[in-house]
């Protein structure tokens, strides 16, 4: 019995390397050795994508991707003499994650020791030399990283949360490899954007159990196997036993047990060690995995019912569990500005394209996105029936040249300018410097992260000496959503002429980061000039209010 136990071990270990190297050689960081007793939907793709051209994998938080990503990358560079990238968000994820993963597993392998130069060599955070090939260790918010090297094999981690422009050169740094390698993976944001966007495309592979009743093979899916609404639009467990005790308690008090039923015969459906990975669309070329944690063996199930229920009144924990738990991008319909909201804050006038001396008797803002193009917004202050003043903007448009900007600031008689510090930082800094000559007072805007102060609404600092303002992007995003959802924003009826104003306005939302631990506007690969122009309108429309009188 032992020795056909060692020859089928070893016949495992033959057939798939990368599951040898994770039972023989693998310690992870707490220096337990691999196991997929309890994550059973590990072990098939541990045997599948070692042998892809690459997979997108969009997955919940602690299912065990990240370590078998991390094995592969030691498998490719140390076994098959390969350049590995390996990309994280930013520098700092990238430091925090070598220091606190990579070097303790290699320092705590063996075999991973002897693999090293010297065999205590550990590389920097940037660079390892292990076996025959190389590790690179990369943040994409670094520009620089990705026009200086050439891999074979690239591994995007946490892709949601990674600079998006920099991750269109990624593919440029394994065109010349023989044998090109492209792994994507990471936790949700929103639907239709990041990895979310990568699966839909792929073949949408989703783990299935049988029902050891009636057989039916299944996804476990939260709202079909866990939980439904009552007759009295309570959520409650699906498990028959669950909603007898629900009788004597309340729902957010439960403390029970929760068993998943079968979608098909409703009997229980305990969670099963067996299974397997079924595409959805067998004929898509690219690979693609989706995992919740309702397929870890261990999860709590009464754990995570108590969380939903606390989510329902906070739409924070809501899009948390979606996206965490769930592993499924998660939006509300308020977190993002719509066609319908602009459309209600549209007014019978249309865009002034001219300025003239009418406008020396206005408050007039201006604000300025810099891109490859200027997106220019201007605005005036009026004032409601209730003597509440409010931002009416009479010019929405594109220049090419930062001279052109002189124009309409002359044109419009504009009091208060507030232009985006960068990328042309340079050519920022000579308006704001004929801005002084002339006696306008232009501001460069940086955005950084502020708490709320008072009653400043986007955390604004100024420093007067250097004419820079500083604000929170978010809180910025915020109340200039707050503006055109309640109304309290004026725009020409014929705004939506205006060439990419529409998505633009539209394209970022509203989530939560886990990896900051804060809310923020995403606008994914999204164009959003006109959003970031509207914002800094706002700023310079307030800079206008406060400093000038307004009868």
């Amino acid at each position: 019995m032992i020795d056909n136990y060692h020859s089928s071990l070893a016949n495992v270990i033959d057939k798939y390397p990368v599951i040898g190297q994770a039972m023989l050689h693998h310690r992870n960081t707490r220096g337990l050795p691999m196991s997929f007793r309890d994550m059973p939907y590990l072990a098939p793709l541990y045997a599948e994508i070692p042998n892809l051209q690459g997979a997108d994998i969009r997955k919940a938080v602690q299912t065990g991707l990240s370590e078998l990503f991390i094995i592969l990358a030691l498998n490719h560079a140390g076994w098959e003499g390969k350049i590995v990238a390996y990309i994280l968000p930013t520098f700092s994820v990238r430091d925090r994650f070598v220091k606190q993963r990579i070097n303790k597993i290699l320092s705590g392998s063996s075999k991973y020791r002897s693999m090293l130069p010297k065999e205590t060599d550990l590389g920097n955070n940037r660079m390892k030399r292990f076996g025959s090939g190389s590790l690179l260790f990369l943040g994409s918010n670094t520009t620089g990283d990705f026009v200086e090297f050439s891999a074979d094999t690239m591994i995007v981690d946490e892709i949601d949360q990674c600079e998006q422009a920099n991750l269109s050169k990624a593919k440029d740094r394994i065109r010349a490899s023989k044998d090109p390698r492209m792994y994507r993976l990471g936790n949700p944001t929103l639907p239709n954007r990041g990895i979310c966007e990568l699966f839909d495309k792929s073949d949408q592979s989703h783990w299935f159990t049988k029902c050891p009743k009636c057989n039916h093979w299944q996804t476990l899916q939260w709202d079909v196997n866990i939980v439904q609404k009552n007759d009295d639009g309570l959520w409650i467990p699906r498990d028959k036993e669950a909603i007898d005790a629900l009788r004597w308690t309340k729902v957010e008090s439960y403390k029970g047990k929760i068993e998943p039923v079968c979608s098909k015969c409703h009997g229980l459906f305990p969670r099963q060690t067996e299974g397997q990975w079924v595409q959805v669309y067998p004929t898509r070329d690219r690979r693609g995995y989706t995992l919740s944690r309702l397929d870890i063996l261990s999860q709590n199930l009464t754990n995570l019912y108590q969380e939903w229920i606390a989510a329902q009144s906070d739409i924070n924990k809501l899009s948390t569990f979606y996206t965490s738990v769930l592993g499924t991008g998660f939006e509300h319909s308020g977190a993002r500005i719509s066609s319908e909201m602009l459309g209600n804050c549209c007014e019978t006038y249309t865009l002034d394209y001219g300025g003239g001396p009418e406008y020396k008797k206005e408050i007039v803002s201006i604000g300025i996105d810099v891109g490859t193009l200027l997106n220019v917004v201007v605005s005036i202050a009026v004032k409601n029936e209730e003597g509440e003043v409010r931002r009416k903007t009479v010019l929405v448009c594109t220049v090419r040249k930062f001279g052109e900007l002189k124009d309409i600031i002359t044109r419009y008689n504009v009091d208060s300018v507030v232009i985006d510090a960068m990328p042309e930082i340079r050519k920022s800094q000579e308006l704001r410097d004929w801005g002084r000559l002339k006696g306008l007072n232009i501001w460069l805007c940086r955005f950084y992260p502020t708490q709320r102060v008072g009653e400043q609404a986007y955390g604004m600092k100024l420093n007067w000496r250097e004419r820079v303002i500083t604000v929170d992007r978010t809180q910025i995003m915020d109340a200039t959503f707050d503006e055109i959802r309640d109304k309290k924003h004026q725009f020409p009826s014929d705004v939506f002429s205006v060439l990419g104003f529409l998505d633009q306005m539209k394209a970022p939302v509203r989530v939560v980061n886990p990896e900051k631990g804060r809310i923020v506007w995403n606008e994914g690969s999204a164009a959003d000039h006109y959003r970031l122009a509207d914002c800094y309108d706002r700023v310079a429309f307030d800079m206008s209010t406060m400093t000038g009188s307004f009868g």
